[in-house]
């Protein structure tokens, strides 16, 4: 059975997320990454920052949760993400996570993509794009 590849310029998905402490502490311990900036509220009152932000990675993560299961949704597989991080999320923060589809080949039933993550003040915290593969 093939699977029906009729996607087009301008589609696009979107969720909101909330990201709380407890998600980023669990996310931190499953990658290891327990980086003070993340997790020690004292030690990021001193940063740059003055608050704890969420890891890149997380939000990335995000990304892929979309596009694994929301947009194009399963068995999409990831090809390619570039994303440049332009301001912070902060913990006990609520994001909004953008797909929107750039440029459709449907003889390879590839899929390029722009991926954005907006803060609760639609700011864009992560920009970016993406490639996906869609087998039949």
């Amino acid at each position: 059975m093939t699977r029906e590849f009729n996607f087009k310029e301008g589609d696009g998905f979107s969720f909101e997320r909330f990201i709380s402490a407890d998600d980023v502490k669990k996310f931190a311990e499953i990658v290891g990454d327990s980086n003070p900036i993340h997790l020690d509220e004292s030690f990021a009152e001193r940063s740059f920052f003055k608050k704890r932000i969420v890891h890149g990675a997380f939000l990335g993560g995000l990304i892929s949760k979309a596009l694994g299961v929301d947009f194009p949704g399963e068995g999409a597989v990831y090809i390619l993400q570039n994303s440049a991080f332009k301001r912070p999320v902060f913990v006990d923060s609520i994001v909004r996570v953008e797909i929107k589809v750039t440029q459709v080949n449907s003889e390879k039933r590839r899929l390029a993509l722009d991926t954005t993550i907006l803060n609760a003040d639609g700011k864009a915290c992560l920009v970016g794009s993406a490639e996906v593969w869609l087998p039949e």
